[in-house]
This record gives C-alpha cells, sequence and structure tokens, in this order.
C-alpha cells in the first residue's frame, strides 16, 4: 500500500505478526526498554533497532567488530502486524533518498534529546512531521550501502553455500543489490516525543525475545527448520509456535505502554 505524505505517496509494508528478527547484541534489555539515562531509559521518536532476516549474516558482516557485539544472536519475534516504510524495489525512494532531507533524513541531524548522543549519519531517520502523521509506521526496510563491501570480504573469507541460501537479496532504486535490514522501533505505536522508561514500566512492544543463541552455524541451521521464508517481506516465519505462546526462552510478552544497532 501507499501513503500519501506532502507531494508524494510512500511505500509502506505490513509485516506480519510471527516474523522473526535476528541481532547480534551485548546489551538486549535496550532493545525492548531503551539506552539507561540518570532518569531511568531514553527511547525517541527515531531510536532504532538494526535486525537481519537470518541468523547468520550479522557474524559475517560485522567479522571486524565481534568484541563489540559478542557471538550471541538474539532471536525476536513480531507480536503483532506492523507497518514499515518500504525503500526497496518497487519504491522510487532508497535509504539514499535521507541526503535529500525529505520523510527520512540522517540520523545525525535527529535532535538526540535524552540520548546520550546522536545518531549516525549514514543511517535513516524519519521527518517529524511523518511520525506524528503517521505514528503506527514502526520501521524502516532498506539495504545498507555499506553492507556491499562487508559481504563482499566476508565472502573472501569464506562463507558456506548452506549459509549463502539464507541470503535473499532484493534490489533498491539506488541500485543496491543486498540482504535487506529492518530499523524497528520497539513501541507499537512510535512517540512523538522523547520517553522516559522506569523500571516498572510494563511497554507495549512490537517484539519480543524468543531464544539467544551462542553462534553455531549447526544449531542455526536446526533452528531454521522451524522457520519459514516469505518472499513477499524478504524475512522468516516461525511455525513452532504462536507468538502469543512465547514465555522466558527469551522475555514476556509486553502488553500496555507506559504513562508519559539499537541506538547503541
Amino acid at each position: 500500500m501507499e501513503v500519501p505524505y506532502r507531494r508524494t505517496k510512500i511505500l509502506v509494508k505490513r509485516i506480519p505478526k510471527g516474523t522473526l528478527l535476528f541481532r547480534f547484541t551485548k546489551t538486549p534489555q535496550n532493545d525492548l526498554r531503551g539506552i539507561p539515562v540518570d532518569e531511568g531509559r531514553c527511547v525517541t521518536p527515531n531510536f532504532n533497532v538494526f535486525f537481519h532476516p537470518n541468523p547468520f549474516i550479522g557474524y559475517h558482516l560485522y567479522h571486524d567488530y565481534r568484541k563489540e557485539i559478542g557471538d550471541t544472536v538474539y532471536i525476536y519475534i513480531l507480536t503483532k502486524d506492523i507497518k514499515v516504510i518500504w525503500l526497496l524495489e518497487p519504491s522510487k525512494y532508497s535509504r539514499m533518498t535521507r541526503k535529500k532531507k525529505t520523510f527520512i533524513k540522517e540520523c545525525s541531524l535527529v535532535p538526540k534529546g535524552c540520548m546520550p548522543r546522536s545518531g549516525n549519519s549514514y543511517d535513516p531517520c524519519l521527518s517529524d512531521t511523518l511520525i506524528k502523521k503517521y505514528p503506527d509506521i514502526v520501521g524502516i526496510i532498506s539495504l545498507a550501502p555499506g553492507d556491499n563491501k562487508l559481504v563482499r570480504k566476508a565472502e573472501k573469507r569464506g562463507i558456506s553455500r548452506k549459509v549463502k541460501s539464507y541470503f535473499h537479496k532484493a534490489k533498491d532504486s539506488f541500485g543496491i543489490h543486498e540482504v535487506p535490514e529492518l530499523i524497528l522501533h520497539p513501541f507499537a505505536k512510535r512517540p512523538s516525543k522523547d520517553v522516559i522508561i522506569h523500571e516498572n514500566d510494563v511497554l507495549e512492544n512490537n517484539y519480543t525475545l524468543l531464544k539467544k543463541m551462542k553462534y553455531s552455524e549447526e544449531d542455526l541451521h536446526s533452528f531454521m527448520k522451524k522457520a519459514v521464508y516469505n518472499p513477499d517481506t524478504l524475512f522468516y516465519t516461525y511455525r513452532s509456535s504462536s507468538p502469543s505462546s512465547v514465555s522466558e526462552s527469551g522475555a514476556n510478552t509486553p502488553s500496555v505502554s507506559p504513562s508519559v544497532r539499537s541506538n547503541s
């Protein structure tokens, strides 16, 4: 579907409940509750958590950053349908549109608010106007230009054919052909102002932690037997159990909002 924005239309995709999201991190609590600050935890309107559609590509992409990200794959699952901006074909827009400062712009140009530091210039953030008009658009699916180089380096180091079978690539209007990533806000509705999360606040998140695993190709191949590829979204869905039945193999399913890459 498309949504109107000023004098253009933006392609939006529905990503279904039960979709799997994969991420390497040493701070999984940040992915659900924001970045620690003196008052509690900070979540901004453009708070971004970066997910891949399979558990293997992050390990190979971030080979040189393993000390920072660790070797544990955090496997999240969407607990509801979500709407995201689709910056892949057939959209006429791409991640590079951020340089034109339209409905997306460089995250370094977005006020950092309660965050300890500003965002990165190479990441896309939504405009304030779009956030206020469409708070239910909670993410972006796009291709990262820098990933092309990292994938080429990884291929030279060696990636098994079995692993590469999970690398479902897409194209965008800028000409990039690579595995996409999902840039997702943790809340079911994107707030228009900064939110400070306190320890006892119960949050309405888009996703919950399903499982965490030390990186092992064999173990992850076994896990992926429970997943079904969805060519419409380029991500996998989980077929073993419903998201509503997920409990602490990871985390509980949040239900209500506070009163008021994650970026880390």
